[in-house]
């Protein structure tokens, strides 16, 4: 009797672990798309800038501003020079607003020119849904904004302290690469 006991007890052990242990056992299922969902698509926040289509002008005299060509040209005290160029931001989202910061002026200018040369940096714009206040344009509202960006690099004659210049700021690159532009997405 006892052997008979055992098999019958591991006999519903077995039939338990088949039921609710080792798996499931549906009788009915049924399956479906949400095909009224559709999909969610992301947006973007990017800028761009076109190669080669900045200029460059020596505003010295600025009643009459001329052409300057960085590459071949150099400045001395008493010279300044702008450079403009278009930046387009392209904003594509539900919400989305944000804000384009100018910086890093003072990593353009090497030691020996500080206090000599200055590099400014500023933007200009106009429209509905964008600002500008100091090196900050703001956008509420997604869509594609040209922002007109200018630096401006003048060379003093002298400091505050002595009208002479030193000859240290002779043949000194401003290194205009090191400025930067960044473009943040922004949420109230």
């Amino acid at each position: 009797m006892k052997k008979v006991m055992k098999a019958a007890v591991a006999a519903g052990a077995a039939g338990a672990l088949m039921l609710g242990g080792a798996g499931t056992f549906a009788l009915w299922n049924a399956t479906d798309d949400l095909d009224d969902a559709g999909t969610v698509t992301t947006g973007h926040l990017t800028m761009t800038t076109v190669p080669a289509s900045g200029a460059w002008e020596d505003i010295s005299v600025p009643a009459t501003p001329v052409a300057f060509d960085a590459i071949s040209e150099t400045i001395v005290p008493g010279d300044t020079v702008k450079f403009t160029q278009n930046v387009t931001i392209s904003a594509e989202g539900k919400n989305l607003s944000g804000e384009l910061v100018i910086g890093n002026t003072a990593a353009a200018i090497p030691a020996d020119l500080a206090g000599h040369v200055t590099v400014a940096v500023a933007a200009t714009t106009s429209g509905p849904n964008i600002s500008v206040v100091g090196n900050t344009i703001t956008f509420s509202k997604p869509g594609t904004y040209t922002v007109p960006v200018t630096i401006t690099v003048a060379f003093a004659k002298g400091n505050l302290t002595d009208a002479k210049t030193p000859a240290v700021t002779m043949d000194e690159a401003i290194d205009l690469p090191a400025l930067s532009l960044t473009l943040n997405q922004t949420r109230a």
